[in-house]
């Protein structure tokens, strides 16, 4: 018998196929600002699996509280509980590259919740290897679980934890690292167990996760908060001008995409 939420290893429902790593991954950290903030835990979790079928005999992890080069602020440890005093005589993060640069060098697809974030700070402070991930290897259950589930009060993980139930048999304590890295693969072992996408390999996935989102509702400018399906409607020359700016498809695809859609569905109609 299958236990709740574990992938079942006889099932036909998942797709079997060559072998496949792949690396979930979580930190926590100073603060919310990539660009200032410092990991005070990373955890890594390889999975192999043969086609969608984990092989649970083949996991590897790695779990270390990080020292970093500034005090967690009060405000951070309030959200994974992690103290100041609990980091005392830990490594630095560069004092783990090598077992870091290991487990990285293996994997074939990295995923995390919100990867853009983690890969961000990663990346800044192990420039020589979270600089080499190529975006094809990136697998943000964050962007895929808002393509599966688009209407969905809050795709955040601890939300999709107790909607669908993904940490009963994980332990631990949330927010920490290797919970969270747990609950991640928990969720896509979900969404493929329950045949909630079409996608038959893990490339596919990544294509299906990263392809364009629809933006409900703007995140800058004057009209900031309001409805995108509302301004098309209300302001087309707005519309207009922001297809011409360059920075539309460079920083906000989801919503370059989603304007293009509704201008050429609103054109077919007129």
């Amino acid at each position: 018998m299958t236990m709740k939420n574990e992938p079942d290893l006889f099932s036909n429902t998942v797709s079997s196929g060559e072998e496949c790593r792949i690396l979930y991954l979580d930190t926590e950290t100073t603060g919310v600002d990539t660009e200032t903030a410092h990991v005070c835990e990373i955890a890594f979790l390889q999975s192999t699996y043969n086609g969608f079928i984990r092989d649970p005999q083949k996991d590897v992890r790695i779990q270390e509280l990080i020292l970093p080069p500034e005090p967690v602020p009060p405000e951070a440890s309030a959200i994974h509980h992690i103290t100041n005093g609990m980091l005392a005589g830990k490594p630095a993060l560069a004092d783990i590259s090598e077992r870091i640069s290991d487990i990285v060098s293996k994997a074939d697809y990295i995923s995390a919740h919100n990867l853009p974030y983690d890969l961000a700070i990663l990346k800044r402070q192990l420039p020589d290897i979270f600089g080499k991930i190529s975006e094809g290897m990136k697998l943000d259950s964050l962007r895929l679980a808002r393509h599966i589930w688009p209407s969905i009060p809050s795709h955040a993980l601890q939300v999709l934890r107790y909607r669908f139930d993904l940490g009963i048999h994980i332990t631990g304590d949330a927010h920490r690292a290797m919970f969270d890295t747990e609950l991640v693969r928990s969720l896509i072992e979900y969404i493929l167990r329950m045949d909630l996408v079409t996608e038959d390999s893990w490339r596919d996935l990544v294509k299906y996760t990263t392809s364009a989102l629809e933006v409900k509702v703007f995140s800058f400018g004057k009209y900031r908060g309001k409805l995108v399906e509302d301004i098309t409607a209300q302001d087309t020359d707005y519309i207009k001008w922001l297809l011409r700016q360059d920075w539309i498809p460079a920083d906000y695809p989801d919503l370059y995409h989603t304007l293009l859609d509704r201008t050429s569905r609103k054109g077919k109609n007129t």
